[in-house]
């Protein structure tokens, strides 16, 4: 019998507790036998006190959780753009070896001869284009009033209102028909207006990249853009390099490379000319924000006087005017006033960048007029006034007869 005991003592399970009873052992509290229990928990099952056991709840790093989407961002091809940018200007600086006030010019020639000439000439072809479609606006014109003219005649008899008041809506519709039918002549050809801001647009990021590798240069201020587009970065220049100079030694590893890329090019403290010697310091005199204002507002100046008497409030638009021609106008009213304040607003910039942004708009300047008399615009015939009737009349010669007698 002591046999058999022994036998089922030692095959027992492992991980089943014998809890003793409180009569055999009085002396031992229920509290020490949680150490052993906590140590038997170890697998994916737990024993409680009676014997009872439930499933061991999963474990937080085995559990599956949904996989992070890492947010996109344009700041490191910026930063890439930018150190290129910074790499073209320096190597110009240093192939040429010319002093900083002729390179920031041939900084900016070689970007707008990359950037800006192929879309100025495309935008050229397609005004090109759009001239050659003249002729055809007359007839879809006289088409469109005729069908106008022909709605009018037919509801003629049940209108009601004044006739000034018909008479302005009739000229309305007119102009709104019109307008629609040009647009779709001009998306069946391919000659839409948009495409006249095709320069500007795709210049516009180049642009931007090429004055803020110039202000890190230069050691100038962040402003609004760079504050919008770096605001979580540190800001080098001089004030970037005192900051690392007095900050820990585990902080110089990382930061201090961030930091060296953004300090000013001490050459361009010498490297002005005429009243301006100090490019990385505004201008003494304010000459140049307010001659970048007035290249600014010449190049937003249309062409002809009536688009200009017209821009400057001195003729009125006709009242049939539909939204697109007023958005137009407003728009360009807009970027007039922009070009008047730019100046006075970026007076305490310095000298650098105001020279590039001459530099940039003056080039702007010239290459349009080139291009637009390389490329003119073809001449087209005005349209006929009126109907004109045509009268043959006999000559004396074609009364003679072939022998010459009568």
């Amino acid at each position: 019998m002591r046999t058999i005991t022994r036998l089922r003592a030692s095959h027992a399970h492992p991980l089943s507790l014998q809890i003793p009873s409180p009569q055999t052992t009085p002396s031992r509290s229920y509290s020490s036998l949680r150490p052993l229990t906590h140590t038997l928990t170890h697998p994916p099952f737990i024993i409680t006190p009676r014997g009872l056991t439930r499933p061991r709840p999963p474990s937080p790093r085995h559990q599956r959780h949904p996989p992070s989407n890492r947010a996109f961002s344009f700041l490191p091809l910026l930063e890439t753009s930018i150190t290129a940018s910074q790499t073209l200007l320096t190597t110009l600086h240093t192939t040429t070896l010319t002093p900083w006030y002729l390179t920031i010019p041939l900084f900016a020639l070689t970007l707008n001869l990359l950037t800006r000439l192929p879309t100025t000439i495309y935008s050229r072809r397609v005004a090109v284009r759009r001239q050659a479609l003249q002729p055809l606006i007359p007839a879809w014109s006289a088409r469109v009033n005729a069908d106008m003219a022909a709605h009018a005649r037919a509801n003629s008899s049940s209108s009601s209102g004044s006739s000034k008041q018909e008479s302005r809506g009739w000229m309305k519709g007119f102009v709104t028909a019109n307008m629609r039918a040009l647009r779709k002549r001009e998306r069946r050809w391919g000659v839409q207006r948009w495409k006249d801001w095709v320069p500007g647009v795709a210049v516009f990021p180049f642009w931007v990249v090429g004055i803020e590798s110039l202000r890190r240069m230069c050691g100038g201020p962040r402003g609004l853009l760079g504050s919008v587009l770096f605001g979580g970065e540190r800001e080098g220049g001089r004030g970037g390099v005192a900051t690392t100079a007095g900050g820990g030694g585990g902080a110089a590893g990382g930061e201090g490379e961030t930091v060296a890329r953004y300090v000013a090019d001490q050459t361009m403290a010498t490297g002005g000319c005429l009243w301006f010697p100090d490019l990385t310091a505004a201008d003494p005199l304010h000459i140049l924000p307010f001659a970048l204002s007035a290249i600014l507002v010449l190049n937003v100046m249309p062409k002809s006087m009536l688009s200009l008497r017209v821009l400057l409030g001195l003729d009125s638009l006709p009242e049939a005017a539909v939204g697109g021609v007023k958005w137009r106008l407003r728009l360009q009213r807009g970027l007039l006033m922009v070009a008047m304040a730019v100046g006075p607003i970026t007076m305490d910039l310095p000298a650098a960048l105001h020279l590039y942004w001459i530099s940039s708009a003056a080039l702007t300047k010239a290459q349009t007029s080139i291009i637009h008399k390389l490329m003119p615009l073809p001449k087209i015939v005005p349209p006929a006034k009126k109907e004109q009737a045509v009268l043959i009349m006999p000559t004396r010669e074609d009364g003679k007869k072939p022998d010459g007698k009568r």
